[in-house]
């Protein structure tokens, strides 16, 4: 089994090597919100307010998806992905219409257990190929969780959903954790308690991810991030202890850098969005990524390809190497940067890496950028002097 996941995440790496040297013709990775509905009410992303438009249907989708011949890397995103009552058809739709897919990712609450567990189990059987990987969010302990989330009941639906998905074979199941105010010194209560729940969770199956303002995806402008304790992803990737696979090991990754990143120094890496990567609207309009609040067309009436090399396309694409967007560095937007550029990754990596190991026997020392404001030419340098804020885990 873990020779064949291994050739698979091989196969997921050629398919990536084209996006080294080239903007591919259609995108390679792709963000697909397909709902703005949510049954939770979580402060820290308003999606739940924005009234219902007319969101996609499954035959919409397919038919974008078929224009997408290159896909390999799907993240399937909400609001919460199963309030949708054809939320089944749409994986199976997905299944069937992405043949190139190699990674199929999605986050839930957890609130629909058996509608989640089924679609899992659909794909699966459909296509017994692909790496099928879902987060279930869960924020703190359980009358934590609640509060933050607005419904009590949300953490033990989640619970028994991360219970029902681990038991299911050939799905990749991670919790994920939006670090937030009302959380970040609460981190090592929910490990404790995640330990009681699930005593087979390793903390490497732990994700974190940093609250984000997003005005068309979260619709939470005006949130603020907090600054998370100092140590908080150090003491992370040392619970994590070293990585064993692919998955693991870009995890890692992006908590190192995501640390030096937190002390106002570059994420290092060009962002992949218009290059490699893009995202969907619920209702079909094509943006840059979940952050960038930049509408570049109609996926109803313009083909994807042509809309790919179109002139407002290409003019946000320059804007981001400029990072007139303002830079970020999330998960979403970051796995696809790190893999975009492997070689610097790796390179800056290990020299962070070394840095943490230094800190740790003589203390933290003063960050390279902290007196140095970023170059605006350098695609690798954000213009933010500190993370932009926060949200939701997404992908």
């Amino acid at each position: 089994m873990h020779l064949v996941q291994l050739a698979r995440r091989a196969e997921l790496a050629l398919r990536l090597t084209e996006t080294w040297v080239r903007r591919p013709p259609v995108p390679t990775r792709l963000v697909l919100d397909v709902t703005r509905r949510c049954n939770l009410r979580c402060a820290a992303c308003r999606t739940w307010e924005a009234p219902v438009a007319h969101e996609l249907s499954v035959a919409e989708i397919a038919a974008i998806l078929d224009q997408l011949p290159r896909l390999c890397w799907l993240d399937v995103t909400g609001g919460e992905p199963f309030l949708r009552p054809d939320a089944g058809a749409l994986f199976d739709a997905i299944a069937d219409r992405c043949r190139a897919l190699r990674v199929l990712h999605f986050p839930t609450n957890g609130w629909f257990e058996e509608r989640v567990v089924a679609a899992c189990a659909s794909v699966r059987a459909r296509r017994p190929d692909l790496d099928l990987i879902v987060t279930v969010s869960v924020d703190g302990p359980e009358d934590l969780h609640d509060r933050m989330r607005g419904r009590v009941g949300a953490y033990r639906r989640a619970i028994a959903t991360l219970r029902r998905l681990r038991a299911l074979p050939g799905v990749q199941v991670y919790v994920g954790t939006t670090i937030t105010a009302d959380n970040q010194d609460q981190l090592p209560a929910l490990a404790q308690a995640l330990a009681r729940e699930l005593p087979e969770l390793h903390p490497r199956e732990h994700h974190l991810n940093w609250l984000q303002v997003s005005a068309h995806f979260f619709r939470n402008e005006g949130a603020v991030a907090p600054d998370p304790p100092a140590d908080l992803v150090r003491q992370h990737i040392t619970r994590r202890g070293l990585p064993r696979g692919l998955v693991d090991l870009m995890e890692l990754v992006f908590l190192i850098n995501r640390d030096f990143y937190g002390r106002g120094e570059p994420s290092g890496v060009p962002c992949q969005a218009l290059r490699s990567a893009a995202f969907i609207s619920p209702e079909g309009q094509l943006y840059p990524c979940h952050i960038y609040d930049r509408p570049l067309g109609d996926l109803r009436r313009v083909p994807f390809a042509e809309l790919w090399r179109s002139e407002p396309v290409l003019k946000a694409r320059d804007d981001i190497d400029r990072l007139a967007c303002g830079g970020c560095f999330t998960p979403c937007e970051a796995y696809p940067a790190l893999a975009g550029a492997p070689l610097r990754a790796l390179r800056q990596t290990a020299a962070r890496a070394l840095r943490l190991a230094r800190e740790a026997l003589e203390g933290p020392s003063p960050s390279p950028a902290a007196s140095c404001p970023a170059d605006p030419t350098d695609a690798s340098a954000p213009r933010l002097s500190r993370p932009p804020s926060a949200a939701p885990e997404l992908a």
